[in-house]
C-alpha cells in the first residue's frame, strides 16, 4: 500500500527546506556530541548503554529496531563497547541459543554523564527559544517520530 502524498498540499520548496533543516539539526548534534567525549563513545554507542541501562538485557536484533540500524551493525558497536567493558552478552539458562546484551556496572557508571550530556546539548541548541517554543517543537517532533509509516 502506497501511503497518500500531501506533498500537493504543500510547497516542494518547503519540504526541501525542511529536510534540509532536519539534516542540519542532526550535524549540530552530532557536532555538539563531539566537542568533549564521554569515555570515549560516539552518540550511537551511548545511546546503547542507554537503553541498556533503561530496558534491561536486550537481543542485538530489538537493539537495532530501536536505533534504526541493522543488526550487523549494533554487533559492531557491541564488539567495541564490550571491549570497553560497558556491556557484556549474556546466554540465558531458558534458552541457551538467545544471546542478550546487557550493560556492566562500569556502562552505568558513565550513563548518568551521557544523560547530563545530552541534557546540555539540548539547552545549548535551544537557548534563543522561549519556554513555550521548546514545549511546542518537542510536541511537534514527538507527533512525526510516533506517527505510524
Amino acid at each position: 500500500m502506497v501511503a497518500e502524498s500531501r506533498v500537493g498540499e504543500w510547497d516542494r520548496k518547503e519540504m526541501i527546506a525542511l529536510d534540509e533543516a532536519f539534516r542540519q539539526l542532526r550535524k549540530l548534534i552530532a557536532a555538539e556530541w563531539d566537542k568533549e567525549s564521554i569515555g570515549g563513545l560516539n552518540v550511537t554507542q551511548a545511546r546503547i548503554l542507554i537503553i541498556l541501562a533503561e530496558s534491561g538485557p536486550l537481543k542485538a536484533s530489538v537493539l537495532a529496531e530501536t536505533l534504526f540500524v541493522t543488526s550487523g551493525a549494533v554487533t559492531g558497536l557491541a564488539d567495541q563497547l564490550i571491549e570497553m567493558d560497558l556491556i557484556r552478552r549474556e546466554r540465558p539458562e531458558s534458552d541457551r541459543r538467545v544471546v542478550l546484551l546487557d550493560i556492566t556496572p562500569a556502562g552505568h557508571q558513565l550513563v548518568e554523564a551521557i544523560h547530563a550530556k545530552r541534557i546540555g546539548i539540548m539547552e545549548r541548541l535551544v537557548k534563543e527559544l522561549e519556554e513555550p517554543e521548546v514545549l511546542e517543537l518537542t510536541r511537534l517532533i514527538s507527533k512525526i517520530v510516533s506517527t505510524p509509516r
